[in-house]
């Protein structure tokens, strides 16, 4: 059962869901820039899942098993003098780097070190405009720490640590497609029981001020 603390109320839910797709659509206008094509965005998915439902709830998320790779991006900043930190995570298909390499006009082999570095670049553009248009919407300072690839044509459960210290965390999914292409990658942010409790008073003060 998931810590009442942690739930979100329907008015809070929808305002988070506002900021999200509002700093998460400027990623997606960065990325369509970088890709120079039309970047098709969902709607946020706000989800509050126990650890232990961690995996299949991603799986749900994301709507396969098949083999992915990820890059991850950490980001910490303070709410109400709290230490709050979490991770992005970019997950792509398996399909993604052919279209990536042509999109970014790659005439060199697309080996298996190419295909980490159009990772890390795409992941650079998308996570870092959207962790940066969060802390926008939010009005806190937010740092992020360089993209790190998590796994590359592996199967989800691996990609997420056995030996996390929170029992619950906040998942917050959207993914990005292209027209025309075999592209889809999907951004994940999670963040643990002590950011989501500060995210939820930073949240309320916002309603507060409409």
């Amino acid at each position: 059962m998931i810590n009442s603390n942690l739930a979100f109320s329907e008015d809070q839910r929808d305002c988070l869901q506002e900021l999200v797709n509002i700093a998460m659509g400027q990623a997606g206008d960065s990325l369509a820039r970088l890709l120079e094509v039309f970047v098709n965005l969902s709607v946020p998915r706000i989800k509050v899942v126990k650890r232990a439902a961690l995996v299949s709830s991603l799986i749900e998320l994301i709507g396969h098993q098949n083999l992915v790779s990820a890059v991850r991006q950490g980001f910490h900043s303070q709410i109400e003098h709290r230490d709050v930190r979490g991770e992005a995570i970019v997950i792509f298909s398996d399909t993604s780097f052919t279209e990536l390499a042509e999109l970014l006009a790659y005439e060199d082999e697309l080996n298996e070190k190419a295909e980490q570095e159009l990772l890390l670049d795409v992941t650079n553009v998308l996570s870092s405009a959207c962790l940066a248009g969060i802390g926008e919407q939010l009005e806190i300072d937010m740092g992020f720490s360089v993209p790190t690839l998590l796994g590359q044509q592996v199967k989800i459960d691996t990609l997420i640590e056995a030996n996390q210290a929170w029992q619950q965390a906040l998942l917050v999914e959207i993914n990005y497609s292209l027209d025309n292409r075999d592209f889809m990658c999907h951004l994940v942010i999670m963040m643990s029981d002590f950011a989501i409790k500060a995210l939820k008073l930073r949240v309320d003060q916002i309603l507060e001020d409409f």
